[in-house]
């Protein structure tokens, strides 16, 4: 696995691994923790990875060059 983007926030994971999966791909969101305690227990932001199989990864970012250029 691979990760395309780390998030501040679940919600903003959640939104783009929708997107990705829109498109075919199988995504995962893993939170980053110290010892299985999320970080921001101990004053360290939040930060949630989408991950993505390594072989997608620039079919991937082709997909999402294409969604950026329709807006």
């Amino acid at each position: 696995m691979a990760w395309i983007r780390i998030f501040r926030t679940r919600k903003e994971a959640l939104w783009a691994q929708k997107i990705l999966e829109k498109g075919g791909f199988k995504t995962t969101i893993s939170e980053d923790k110290l010892f299985g305690i999320p970080i921001q227990r101990f004053g360290v932001p939040a930060r949630f990875r989408l991950l993505i199989e390594r072989a997608d990864l620039e079919k991937a970012a082709e997909f999402l060059a294409k969604k950026i250029k329709k807006k």
